[in-house]
C-alpha cells in the first residue's frame, strides 16, 4: 500500500465523515422541533418509546445524537429516566440501519449522481427547507463516495502479508472489540467504523470473523459521544447517557459469548448471521450484507434479554448511580443554561417554571380573601413567603429568557420568548397586588378592629370568586394551549366591570343610609374592590397575549 493509497483512505474517511455530518445536520434541521415533540409525544409506554428511538435514529443516522437529545430532555425534566430507557434501546437498533444501507455496494455507483443532485439543487433552491433537502442529498452522495474511495484505497492490502497477519489477530474477539472501541472513540461515529469495515469487505481485505468484533467494539465506543454530551447536564441526564453504556456492554457481552461457542466448524454468532442473511436475501456469499446483518443481530439479541430483566437492571443501576435528590432550596427547577442551545426545549422549560407560579398565586389570592372573612392575620406570613417565591421565580425566568434572546431564534421562538417575558411580568405584578395592596388593606382593617359590613363582605367575596374563576380559566388556557378559557374571560370583562360598579353603588347607598360599619370601612372597602379589579386587568392582559400567540401573523 503506497502513500497515495493511504492518502486516498484518509481522504475517503474524511469525505465519508463529512457526508454523514452533513446528512445528519440537514435531516435534523428538516425535522426541526418535530424530533423533540415526537420524542415527547411517543414515549408514554415502552413499545412506543422503543419505536420512537428506532425511528428517530434512522432519520438522524446517529444513536449518539438520539441519546444526547434524550439526555437533554431528561435533564430538562421533559422526559423521565424510566421513559428514556426504551428510547435508548430503540436507538441502538436504529443505529444499525446505516450499515444495512452500506451493504448495497451498487449505490456507490450512484454516489456522484446524488452529489450532483444535492449541489445543483442547493444552487437553485430559494428557501431554507429545500436547501436542507439538497444538502441532505449531497451528504448522502458524499457518504457513499467516501466509502468507494476507502474501498479502492484498501485493495492493495489484499497482498500485504503484514496487514493480513494483523487481521488474523483481530479474529480473536477481544482484540477486535478493543480495536473497534478505540477507533470509534477517536472518530466519534460507530457509523463510520461500520462503513470502513464494509468498505474493507468490498475491497476483499476483511472476513466476517474479523469484521464482527470490530463492529461490536464500535457499539460501545459510540457511547462516548453521548457521555461527553451529557457532562454539562444534570445528574439525571448523565444517568440516561451512562445506562446507554450498560445496555451496549450487555449486548456486546452476549455476542462475545456466542462468538466463543463452536457450531459446525464455525462460531455460533457468525453462523446465525450467515443463515439470517441467506434466509432474507437468498445469498450465502454476500459478505457486506452478512457484516451488516451481524451488526443488527447484536441489539436484537440484546433486547430480547434486556426487556424481561429491565426492572432488575434498573434497580442495580440505581444503586451504582443513584437518582438526583430533590432540591431543598426554593428556586427554578427546570432552567439550565445547557438547554439554551435548544431554544424550543428551553422555552418549554420556561413554561414549566411559569406554571409553577400558578398554584402559588392561586393560594395567595384565596388566603388573602379568607383573612377578611375570618378576621385573622395568621395567613399573612404565608402570603408574604409565597410572594417571595414568586419574586424568585420571576427573577430567574427573566434572566434566563434574556440569555435565550442571545441565541439564534426562529420567528415563532422569538415571539414566544417575548410573550413569556410579558406573562411572567403580569403574574409577578398580580402577586404584588395581592401581597402589597389586598393584604395591606386587611392589616389596616384588623389593626383598627373594624369589620366590613355583612353585605359588603358578600360583595367582596362575590367579586373575589369571579377573579379566582377568571384566574383558573386563563391559567388553564396557558397550560393546555386551548384558548376557550382566555376568550371567555375577555368576553366577560365588561360584565365584571359593571358588577364592580354595581358593588360600588351598593356601598354608596349604604353610606347614604348612614350604615355606620360602611362609613367606618369605606376606604378599605373601595380600595379592595379596586385592587381586585386590578388583578382582573392583569388576567385580561395575559389572556390577550395567549390569543395573540396563536393568531396568524
Amino acid at each position: 500500500m503506497t502513500v497515495y493509497n493511504f492518502l486516498d483512505l484518509l481522504g475517503g474517511l474524511a469525505v465519508f465523515l463529512f457526508g454523514m455530518t452533513m446528512m445528519n445536520s440537514n435531516l435534523t434541521a428538516l425535522a426541526g422541533d418535530k424530533l423533540r415533540s415526537i420524542m415527547l409525544l411517543l414515549t408514554k409506554n415502552k413499545f412506543r418509546g422503543y419505536m420512537t428511538g428506532l425511528g428517530i435514529t434512522i432519520v438522524n443516522q446517529s444513536s449518539s445524537a438520539t441519546t444526547v437529545l434524550e439526555a437533554v430532555l431528561v435533564g430538562a425534566g421533559l422526559m423521565t429516566f424510566q421513559q428514556s430507557l426504551a428510547v435508548t434501546l430503540g436507538s441502538e437498533l436504529g443505529s444499525t440501519f446505516l450499515g444495512q444501507l452500506f451493504a448495497f455496494p451498487k449505490i456507490t455507483r450512484l454516489a456522484t449522481l446524488f452529489v450532483a443532485l444535492g449541489f445543483f439543487g442547493y444552487l437553485i433552491s430559494s428557501n431554507k427547507r429545500r436547501r436542507n433537502i439538497a444538502n441532505a442529498l449531497l451528504g448522502f452522495g458524499l457518504l457513499f463516495l467516501g466509502m468507494d474511495m476507502m474501498a479502492r484505497s484498501m485493495e492493495p492490502l489484499r497482498s500485504s502479508a503484514l496487514f493480513l497477519e494483523a487481521m488474523v489477530r483481530i479474529e480473536e474477539p477481544l482484540l477486535g472489540i478493543l480495536a473497534g472501541l478505540l477507533f470509534t472513540m477517536v472518530i466519534q461515529s460507530s457509523g463510520a467504523t461500520t462503513g470502513l469495515v464494509i468498505a474493507m469487505a468490498i475491497a476483499g481485505t476483511i472476513n466476517l470473523a474479523q469484521a464482527v468484533p470490530i463492529n461490536l467494539g464500535a457499539s460501545i465506543g459510540t457511547c462516548a459521544t453521548a457521555i461527553l454530551g451529557s457532562l454539562s447536564l444534570n445528574k439525571e441526564a448523565k444517568r440516561s447517557a451512562y445506562i446507554h453504556v450498560v445496555f451496549q456492554t450487555i449486548g456486546v457481552a452476549l455476542a462475545y459469548i456466542l462468538l466463543l461457542v463452536p457450531y459446525n466448524g464455525d462460531r455460533l454468532y457468525l453462523h446465525m448471521a450467515r443463515e439470517i442473511t441467506a434466509l432474507i436475501t437468498g445469498e450465502r456469499d454476500n459478505l457486506p450484507r452478512q457484516i451488516a446483518m451481524a451488526h443488527s443481530l447484536m441489539p436484537i439479541i440484546n433486547h430480547m434479554v434486556i426487556f424481561p430483566l429491565l426492572p432488575l437492571i434498573v434497580r442495580l443501576f440505581n444503586r451504582l448511580v443513584p437518582p438526583e435528590p430533590p432540591k431543598e432550596v426554593f428556586g427554578a427547577q427546570f432552567l439550565s443554561d445547557t438547554m439554551l442551545s435548544e431554544p424550543s426545549v428551553a422555552l418549554y422549560q420556561v413554561k414549566k417554571e411559569l406554571l409553577r407560579m400558578v398554584p402559588i398565586i392561586e393560594s395567595m389570592l384565596s388566603e388573602s380573601l379568607a383573612i377578611f372573612k375570618n378576621y385573622d392575620l395568621a395567613l399573612a406570613k404565608a402570603i408574604k413567603s409565597q410572594d417571595k417565591m414568586i419574586d424568585t421565580l420571576r427573577k430567574e425566568i427573566v434572566v434566563y429568557l434574556s440569555k435565550l434572546a442571545r441565541q439564534p431564534l426562529s420567528q415563532s421562538e422569538g415571539t414566544l420568548q417575548v410573550a413569556f417575558l410579558f406573562i411572567v411580568s403580569e403574574l409577578e405584578n398580580l402577586a404584588d397586588v395581592i401581597e402589597r395592596n389586598i393584604l395591606d388593606r386587611a392589616k389596616k382593617l384588623i389593626s383598627k378592629n373594624k369589620r366590613l359590613s355583612e353585605e359588603g363582605l358578600e360583595d367582596v367575596a362575590a367579586l373575589g370568586a369571579i377573579v379566582a374563576s377568571n384566574y383558573k380559566l386563563v391559567m388553564q388556557s396557558f397550560q393546555s394551549d386551548e384558548l376557550e378559557g382566555a376568550r371567555a374571560v375577555l368576553a366577560d370583562a365588561e360584565r365584571c366591570w359593571e358588577l364592580q360598579r354595581e358593588f360600588r353603588r351598593k356601598h354608596f347607598k349604604r353610606l347614604n343610609e348612614g350604615v355606620q360599619v360602611s362609613i367606618e370601612t369605606t376606604e378599605v372597602h373601595m380600595d379592595l374592590l379596586n385592587h381586585l379589579h386590578r388583578v382582573n386587568r392583569h388576567l385580561y392582559h395575559i389572556a390577550q397575549t395567549l390569543i395573540e400567540l396563536q393568531s396568524p401573523s
